[in-house]
Formats: structure tokens, C-alpha cells, sequence
């Protein structure tokens, strides 16, 4: 027959949370982030007309990440770097929505390539802001001249050759393309 051990003796048993914890790493440390908040505009087509606020992060954390094993392929739970965007976004009276736009691993020997992947994505976001405050200075008052249908780039100012600030996609007028036919470039006509 067995006997319980009364609670006393498991006490005297036990290990201190120090002594337990000591080989243990939670790996959730934030190695690098940056946040930026913006305003941006929606015309009719793409939901209800009116500015959008978005609030962006960036993340590079500890984690622990699903990795290939390099020789067996087989998929296992390894230390590692994880980099992950998340965008809020909200219209006018409208509630938060919450998106994670990127997530990316990365092992724990990878560490400079996770920081390149953060600041690529640093630069990336720059560009997402540039498109949103042209959109938000120029759509409400009506001066939009030319809109970019890749990226939704604005700006108030015309010119037979424009290139996107945004995705730097170049875009010739009609009037450039016919005045270009088998001419010379001194035969080109005026910008207005």
C-alpha cells in the first residue's frame, strides 16, 4: 500500500524558481522597432470618401521560429528572428481594423539579414507615407491632376512627362507620344 505525502514534505522538495528558470529564455526581447502615424484619403471607390488615419510597426523580435533543418529538410522549432509589420487603419467614424501586413523569419545566425529586411521595410513604409499625405493634401480640395492608377500617388502640377513619386513609374502624355513620332527632339511641343 502506498501512502500521500502530506503537503510539508512537498515543500522541503522544492526547487527555487531561480534554479529553475536559469537555462530558460523566453525569447520575446525587441531587438529593433519604429512606429509611425499618418493620414491618408479614400476616395468613393475604394469604401466611404473621407481621410483614413493609419498608425504602422515595426518589429524585429527573439522568437521561436519553424525552421528546415539544412540536410533533412525536416521542419523543426529553432531560435530565431522574427520580423513582422502591423498596420491599424481607420476612416472617418469608422472603428480600428488591424492588419499584419508582413511577417518574416529569419534564424539566429541571420541576424544582419534581419536587420537589412527592417530597414528595407523602413523604406518601404516611407514610400506608403508619401502616397497617403499627397493623397490627403490634394484630393479634399479638388486640385488633382493626375493620379497614379499603380500606387494612388497625386499631385496638383501637370506636365507631358511625369514620374510617380511614389512607385517611380513614368507616364507620358498623349500629346508627348505624337509629337515624338519620327522627330527630332527640338520639334517637341511645349509644356503648357
Amino acid at each position: 500500500m502506498t501512502t500521500q505525502l502530506g503537503l510539508a514534505a512537498f515543500s522541503g522538495k522544492t526547487v527555487s524558481v531561480d534554479e529553475l528558470t536559469k537555462d530558460f529564455r523566453p525569447w520575446n526581447r525587441t531587438i529593433l522597432e519604429w512606429e509611425i502615424e499618418y493620414v491618408g484619403y479614400n476616395r468613393d471607390y475604394e469604401g466611404p470618401e473621407g481621410y483614413v488615419e493609419f498608425h504602422v510597426l515595426v518589429e524585429l523580435t527573439e522568437a521561436i521560429i519553424t525552421a528546415r533543418h539544412p540536410k533533412t529538410y525536416k521542419e523543426k522549432k529553432t531560435p530565431g528572428y522574427r520580423l513582422g509589420i502591423f498596420q491599424n487603419m481607420a476612416a472617418e467614424g469608422q472603428p480600428w481594423e488591424s492588419y499584419l501586413v508582413h511577417d518574416e523569419s529569419f534564424r539566429k545566425q541571420d541576424l544582419g539579414k534581419a536587420v537589412d529586411a527592417f530597414q528595407c521595410a523602413l523604406l518601404d513604409i516611407q514610400s506608403w507615407v508619401e502616397i497617403a499625405e499627397s493623397r490627403a493634401r490634394i484630393i479634399p480640395q479638388g486640385n488633382a491632376v493626375f493620379e497614379c492608377f499603380h500606387c494612388g500617388w497625386v499631385t496638383d502640377i501637370w506636365a507631358d512627362d511625369i514620374v510617380c513619386e511614389g512607385c517611380g513609374k513614368r507616364f507620358w502624355s498623349e500629346r508627348l507620344w505624337k509629337g515624338n513620332k519620327g522627330s527630332d527632339h527640338e520639334t517637341m511641343p511645349e509644356s503648357p
